[in-house]
């Protein structure tokens, strides 16, 4: 048997030493998905800070991602959406769900607010929140996408 040569799978250079593997990538790598769920627990932190109470649905078969128990007996549904990709000088979300006949837009039926938050790179380390009334999207499909829109450029670092 001789010394393993190369820099085959799993092998560091020509010493034949194995690397530590890299860690698995939940939900079978998808970002999407995964930056959704960081973006719901970001905003049940931020909302548990302001004083809510915090629930979260079982499953996912609810078009809100998040109750907030706003007191007296009131309760919120908000639709958590969440972007790491700031274009030119703003960030977008979408105000849709999609279903196998296309987009649908969120209704006061279904949701009580939208929350959308920007947290990539460009926001160093901090998160740009929008709390929006589900009212005041209007409701109709032609409104498929939220644009937030900075006319000074990306938000700068402290």
């Amino acid at each position: 048997m001789g010394r393993v040569s190369g820099t085959g799978v799993g092998r560091d250079g020509a010493r034949g030493e194995r690397r530590p593997k890299k860690p698995a990538v939940p939900n079978g790598g998808n970002a999407s998905r995964n930056r959704g769920d960081v973006s719901e627990m970001q905003f049940m932190i931020q909302a548990s800070n302001r004083g809510f109470g915090v629930a979260k649905p079982y499953g996912n078969g609810e078009r809100y991602d998040v109750i907030l128990d706003a007191g007296r007996r009131r309760l919120l549904r908000v639709q958590v959406k969440g972007s790491g990709c700031w274009r030119q000088n703003g960030f977008s979300v979408d105000t849709c769900w999609r279903t196998s006949r296309g987009r649908k837009p969120y209704t006061p039926d279904q949701i009580d607010f939208l929350a959308a938050v920007y947290s990539g790179r460009k926001a160093h380390g901090r998160q740009i929140w929008y709390v929006i009334p589900v009212r005041a999207l209007g409701g109709t499909v032609e409104h498929q996408a939220l644009s937030v829109w900075n006319p000074a450029g990306p938000p700068s670092p402290v």
